[in-house]
């Protein structure tokens, strides 16, 4: 774009040299309340609105206060939407990395660099994709917080053109494999997603549109971006919502696809009204691309008469204002006022504080104002708005409700009513809301508590001829006394605020949510929650009620309860129950289930037998494997969506809870271990394990397992667990610490689970990764196991066979001591079965006295079973002939099972040391 042209456009923008000089008096320093948490260094404005509570940091200006600021709004009262902390960027470390895997040049841009390139200056105009989403809230909760109509603000930005950015990469014009421009910012930043970043995509002819002004911005209003902008570096997509402006901005890549991002597919959509969040997540509605909501709607607000002004009644006239914008570059052509509810409308004056650019795109607001006589306004119940653009869009009337809220354009509606004082008469005006956990506004405090049928039979629609009051309409109003009362619990114990404030700290956390007292230190240690759990404890001992509210979907506050201790009261009803044990009545009563002895065993399957009314009509044995089997082989061929959630954490212990403890053997025992929701995934790589911890004999121990059950198991990981009891084995007499400690949790009880992690990684197809270094392509695998080293190969196994794509063949030698020792026989044995050309199984029995007995049956026929150790015989005979690289030896066993018996035989059949893979 030529300079001369920038130039002129900034003398064009109205007032844009003493709004700049505005900006820059209006303050900005460190807010107490950010203290204790991670923006407690970040300078905020104390009037801007917080949306969210504390933390994060989502916050409107005041509208009256954005509105008087005029065309530019200062940086420190521009709204902002953070998902996270505001991100501590260094100006001479950061770098922007364009690559792709059509593209000839990668490059990655210093800050320095990218000042240096040609620069633009244009204003534009921000807004949130959920702008006065607190009046659907109203209606019915959305999943998300409470924007009131200053979700919007208008900017001068400077940066550089990203597609002078694109060619200087070779990248002039769309191609087949050129589609789109992914866009992503600091790794780490955000909870979701594998890589915790904030992404999205536009299509790459639009970047590559001169027209459409896409930018690389590092500076507002003549300065640098502040930290809650994006510092030192964000994209700028004008016309499009504000949710697609990636701040911090790291990486630019050219695709063939849009970006796979979670954020991408998880925020900014609107889906239709009857589309629940259950609804959404079962049925993949997040990933249907006709729902995305990327460039802006028609829209328009009033902000005069403010929420709450009062209009003196002795002035012969009033000026109504408001804003109105619209996307694609139109213009707003005519604004609309009405003060009979649509049934007649005047054209109001239309201002434009910002010039379009030279191809007259629009990329700004506009404002709006209409004279009328104070005694109309008087006489009216309402005044509303309604604006129309270039392509004659307009606004509807009603809202359509959506899970998200977002898009929210119907028509602006200011409620008007008459008050007297000592001083005067006056016309008083009132919003639909006001925004966050403000309370106020004609639609109610509440939500879900407003009732759309009340404005349709008071108010006429244009057109129509208007309706009178009833008495009728009136008796359906919702009123705040007609709200069902909180549940009411037989066993109650009170618990005074100062009480509360004794657990304020990180170890020690109780909160207070609506006079409800919770001890939420359990729900901490699991290390679950979103937004980490600094969210939590920032508000630890306090009355955390506003913050709660903000943020928190229905399904948050049922995760709450079970978390509850008692009501808020005073001394008296505290010392009064002090002794009552809370009873939760929505709680499922604990089932009780007998003690098993301290030592030595049991026959499980004799003892769930004896039980019965303790553990009921519970398939065990082979059924119960047959079970698992059909869950492990779905949860294999299921595809997970890229967008869900992580249910563990590598680096983090988590309370998981024991769904179901299924016996299948004697001695052997299938947990299935329930994970925060039925969407989140263990995100467990093939070839990963998990480490389970628990106390046993006052000592923590902890232990490595294989889960049988994939990735695409959602909601859960099952794994096969084998006791070893105390005083059975003479060279283990006290047992296995962790399996016993197991053997004595039962359902309902929880167990701490870290992972996954590994170093070996089965991508498919034969392809290997050991220490994140890829192997030769697979074609056959040996597969050598002894005792519970079964599960790493059950697990590799499945994820072959599941794959109809995957041709590699497989050859399992299994040893055991005893024939009862096999674990998970009938998996194996079907597997065979449903898989003979690709999956073979072999059984060793070394026990002398098995051996001797030459126990034999249709199930352990003589081809299928050998009575002795395995060898270099058995592994000669019943496993793959080495073959270079093309074949690999798997083995998971005890350290004399590997190091004693199989790699010298494996070694001497002339497999190469790397082929010979040790779990």
């Amino acid at each position: 774009m030529p300079r001369e042209f920038i130039r002129a456009q900034l003398a064009a923008n109205m007032g844009s040299e003493e709004a700049l000089a505005k900006a820059k008096v209006v303050g900005a320093t460190p807010d107490a309340r950010d203290e204790g948490t991670p923006d407690a260094w970040v300078p905020r404005h104390e009037s801007l609105v917080r949306l969210t509570g504390t933390h994060p940091f989502n916050v409107e200006p005041p509208l009256t206060e954005l509105m008087e600021c005029g065309g530019i709004t200062p940086a420190e009262l521009h709204l902002v939407r953070n998902h996270g902390a505001a991100q501590k960027c260094e100006w001479d470390s950061h770098r922007v990395t364009i690559s792709g895997e059509d593209l000839k040049k990668s490059r990655s841009y210093t800050m320095d660099e990218l000042l240096a390139k040609p620069a633009m200056t244009m204003p534009m105009l921000l807004v949130c994709a959920g702008n006065r989403r607190k009046e659907q809230n109203m209606y019915k909760k959305t999943i998300g917080f409470g924007w009131g109509p200053a979700g919007l603000s208008n900017s001068l930005w400077t940066g550089v053109p990203l597609r002078i950015l694109l060619q200087e990469c070779g990248v002039t014009c769309v191609t087949e494999k050129r589609q789109y421009v992914c866009f992503e910012g600091p790794e780490g930043e955000l909870p979701n997603g594998p890589k915790g970043t904030y992404g999205t995509s536009i299509p790459l002819c639009k970047a590559l549109d001169p027209a459409e002004d896409v930018m690389v911005a590092y500076a507002q209003n003549g300065e640098a971006l502040r930290p809650d902008h994006g510092y030192p570096v964000r994209l700028l997509i004008p016309g499009y919502i504000g949710g697609r402006m990636i701040k911090y901005l790291t990486t630019i890549r050219i695709t063939e696809q849009p970006s796979d991002n979670f954020y991408h597919f998880r925020d900014n959509r609107i889906m239709p009204p009857g589309v629940d969040a259950a609804m959404a997540d079962k049925e993949g509605w997040w990933e249907k691309p006709e729902y995305i909501f990327n460039e802006l709607n028609i829209n328009s607000a009033i902000s005069s008469p403010a929420h709450g002004e009062r209009i003196p009644l002795d002035s012969k006239t009033y000026t109504v204002k408001g804003y109105a914008y619209t996307g694609g570059g139109h213009a707003i052509t005519r604004v609309e006022v009405s003060l009979d509810g649509g049934y007649e409308w005047r054209l109001c004056n239309v201002v434009r504080p910002c010039a379009p650019n030279m191809y007259g795109k629009q990329w700004c607001w506009f404002f709006w104002n209409l004279e009328v006589d104070t005694a109309e306004l008087a006489g009216a119940k309402e005044v509303m708005c309604r604006a129309w653009d270039q392509a004659n869009n307009t606004q509807p009337r009603d809202f359509t409700w959506n899970l998200m809220g977002m898009g929210n354009s119907c028509h602006f509606r200011c409620k008007l009513s008459v008050s007297e004082d000592a001083i005067g008469r006056y016309v008083v005006g009132e919003h639909p809301t006001e925004p966050g956990a403000l309370k106020g506004g004609w639609m109610g405090n509440e939500a879900g508590g407003w009732k759309p049928i009340i404005e349709m039979l008071e108010s006429a629609r244009a057109g129509e001829e208007k309706i009178t009051t009833s008495e009728a309409v009136v008796t359906i109003r919702k009123k705040e006394e007609d709200k069902p009362a909180d549940v009411v619990r037989e066993n109650v114990r009170y618990i005074t605020m100062e009480e509360v404030a004794k657990h304020n700290s990180e170890e020690d956390c109780w909160i207070v949510v609506k006079n409800k007292v919770y001890d939420v230190n359990e729900y901490i240690k699991s290390g679950v929650h979103p937004g980490g759990n600094a969210s939590i404890t920032m508000n630890a001992g306090e009355d955390t009620t506003e913050d709660f509210e903000a943020v928190h979907s229905d399904k948050a506050w049922k995760q709450l309860e079970p978390y509850y201790i008692g009501e808020l009261g005073t001394t008296e009803q505290a010392k009064a129950t002090a002794d009552v044990k809370v009873i939760k009545q929505d709680d499922e009563p604990k089932r009780k289930f007998p003690e098993f002895p301290k030592r030595g065993g049991v026959n499980l399957l004799t003892w769930y037998e004896e039980h019965k009314e303790a553990y009921g009509d519970m398939i065990t044995g082979e059924a119960a494997e047959a079970a698992a089997f059909d869950r492990m082989w779905a949860g294999a061929k299921f595809v997970v969506p890229k967008d869900a959630p992580l249910g563990l954490n590598p680096k983090k212990w988590m309370q998981l809870k024991i769904d179901k403890k299924i016996p299948l053997s004697h001695d052997s025992i299938l947990l299935r271990l329930k994970l925060e929701s039925d969407e989140h995934q263990c995100g467990m790589p093939v070839g990963y394990h998990i480490y389970l911890r628990g106390e046993w004999n006052g000592k923590k121990v902890m232990r490595a397992y294989t889960p049988s059950s994939l990735n695409g198991t959602l909601g859960a990981i099952e794994l096969v667990v084998k006791i070893y009891y105390s005083d059975v084995h003479e060279s283990y007499p006290n047992g296995g610490a962790l399996t016993q400690y197991m053997h004595h949790l039962n359902e309902g009880d929880a167990i701490e689970v870290k992972g996954p992690v590994g170093n070996i990684k089965y991508l498919g197809g034969g392809n290997f990764t050991i220490d994140n270094k890829p192997l030769s392509p697979v074609k056959k695998m040996t597969l050598l196991g002894g005792g519970t080293g079964v599960a790493p190969m059950l697990q590799l196994i499945v994820a072959v066979l599941a794959d109809e794509k995957d041709q590699t063949e497989l050859s399992f030698i299994y040893a055991n001591k005893t024939e009862d020792d096999v674990l998970l026989k009938y998996t194996l044995d079907r597997l065979e079965r449903e898989h003979p050309s690709r999956f073979k199984v072999h059984y060793c029995i070394s026990n002398e006295t098995w051996a001797a007995e030459k126990k034999k049956g249709e199930e352990w026929s003589a081809d299928r079973i050998t009575y002795s150790r395995i060898s270099l015989p058995i592994i000669e005979k019943y496993g793959f002939a080495a073959n270079g690289t093309s074949h690999v030896a798997v083995m998971c066993g005890p350290p004399s099972f590997e190091e004693d018996t199989c790699i010298p035989a494996l070694e001497k059949l002339g497999y190469p040391k790397e082929t010979i893979i040790r779990y």
